[in-house]
């Protein structure tokens, strides 16, 4: 299910050994789970503040403690050390974390929403913009809140998508795009 490298076991026991409170564990979660951008996340925790959802994993020097919900999400994951020069950090490897991407027969909205988390906002984030999807008409329009370079990919991807449409009234030039 959840498994940690000896080089990670060790490197995280000893974090542990170098903190002064007692009944210490690690928190496992998997913020915004099944989606594309689950993010995986260690917390320092008390065992006695968690709720009894969580589940124990004992290693040499700690306990992790996961969410009975995360246990999908989190199985076949892989905790590692990653050395930098002289910088130690942790990686995971969480295959489950995300989920899948939507089936060629999903609803069009799944679809199209999947692809502007997964591919259209990370590359306008460089940028601070950001798409959002107001709505899908029974006409088969997107509208979103900003469409500029997005309507060609859509549309390429969609071939069902009859337009994509600007839901921001860009007539005040004073941040009319942000």
């Amino acid at each position: 299910m959840f498994s940690i490298t000896e080089e990670a076991e060790i490197y995280v026991a000893d974090l542990f050994e170098q903190q002064d409170e007692k009944d210490l564990g690690l928190k496992v979660d998997v913020e915004k789970a099944g989606t594309p951008v689950a993010t995986v996340t260690f917390n320092f925790c008390i065992k006695s503040d968690l709720p009894d959802s969580y589940n124990e994993f004992p290693f040499v020097g700690f306990s992790a403690f996961i969410d009975e919900s995360n246990n999908h999400f989190l199985s076949d994951s892989n905790v590692a050390l990653k050395l930098d020069g002289t910088n130690k950090k942790l990686t995971i490897t969480a295959p489950n974390a995300k989920g899948e991407a939507p089936k060629d027969d999903a609803p069009l909205e799944e679809k199209v929403l999947f692809t502007i988390v997964t591919e259209v906002n990370p590359s306008l984030a460089s940028h601070g913009g950001f798409v959002d999807l107001v709505e899908i008409t029974e006409k088969k329009e997107v509208i979103l809140n900003f469409k500029d370079g997005v309507e060609k990919q859509l549309k390429g991807l969609y071939p069902e998508i009859s337009a994509v449409l600007d839901a921001t009234d860009h007539s005040h030039k004073e941040n009319a795009y942000m």
